[in-house]
């Protein structure tokens, strides 16, 4: 039984993506599309990104090959085609100015993608740019688990491989990264607790000594040599006390600092969902 057209619309009904959301990620991209004359997406599912940058741009036009995320983007009064997205830039008339794809190249082998970037570049004039956003591989959950999910994956591009192809496409690289707007960062269970408050200072309590008793067994020497041994102890007390309050204030920095250095190695495992990479066409 053949895979289904229209998988990619069932895959993101089960998940329910929120549009919203896509639209608010996406929106980091449009200063590389503000003021063209012409905006192709390929891949463009539901088209919340033409929906956006429609306002900035002369036109929009979307091309997918899912039916139903077609459907879906009409209704959202975006022009969009049913196509296979190498087929569509292989025989297109069209000429735009800007062409953006949205977690597509993930869905390609390498081949396919070179060949589509190819193509691109075959229709997009000097001065053009192609925006390519897909899954942050060095993003933990998208390497464990999220980007393998999607049934329609085939494999992970990473930011120098995606230099690497608009290179040899015909494109100079204008920018590249990860999304600022789409990091949830790491679970909140995996954080480090709160530190709690600073120490005070330790209650103790002291029974009180016996009088001394002033009777005919009462000697001042022993007296005397009992509070120097006191006196002794007591100091011998402070020191120690000194040293292990030093060395429980090391044990709390070391301990706040592991902490911080734990977090800081979770934000970065679990850093942007996605990254991208600008090019310009020479």
């Amino acid at each position: 039984m053949p895979v289904p057209e229209e998988l990619e619309s069932r895959y993101y009904a089960s998940q329910g993506f929120d549009p919203d959301h896509a639209r608010h990620v996406r929106s980091q991209y449009l200063p590389f599309v503000a003021g063209k004359q012409l905006l192709l997406e390929l891949g463009c599912g539901r088209g919340e990104f033409l929906q956006l940058a429609a306002p900035e741009v002369g036109r929009v036009l979307g091309v997918d090959l899912d039916p139903e995320m077609v459907k879906q983007a009409a209704d959202a009064g975006v022009e969009a085609v049913q196509a296979d997205v190498i087929e569509f830039v292989g025989s297109t008339t069209e000429r735009p100015d800007a062409v953006f794809l949205a977690h597509l190249i993930e869905h390609l082998s390498v081949d396919e993608a070179f060949q589509m970037l190819e193509q691109i570049a075959r229709i997009v004039p000097t001065g053009g740019v192609v925006i390519i956003v897909t899954p942050n591989p060095a993003c933990l959950a998208n390497l464990t688990n999220d980007f393998w999910s999607d049934p329609t994956h085939v494999r992970l591009y990473t930011v120098d491989l995606l230099r690497f192809l608009l290179d040899q496409t015909g494109f100079d690289l204008l920018e590249a990264g990860g999304n600022p707007l789409d990091v949830p960062g790491p679970p909140p269970e995996l954080l480090s607790v709160e530190a709690p408050e600073p120490w005070g200072d330790a209650e103790v309590e002291v029974a009180p000594m016996a009088p001394i008793r002033y009777d005919e067994s009462f000697q001042l020497d022993t007296v005397l040599d009992e509070l120097h041994r006191l006196r002794a102890a007591v100091e011998g007390l402070a020191h120690w006390i000194g040293e292990h309050d030093g060395r429980l204030a090391e044990l709390r920095h070391l301990a706040e600092t592991t902490a911080a250095r734990h977090d800081e190695a979770l934000r970065h495992l679990y850093g942007p969902n996605e990254i991208y990479a600008v090019g310009v066409r020479r």
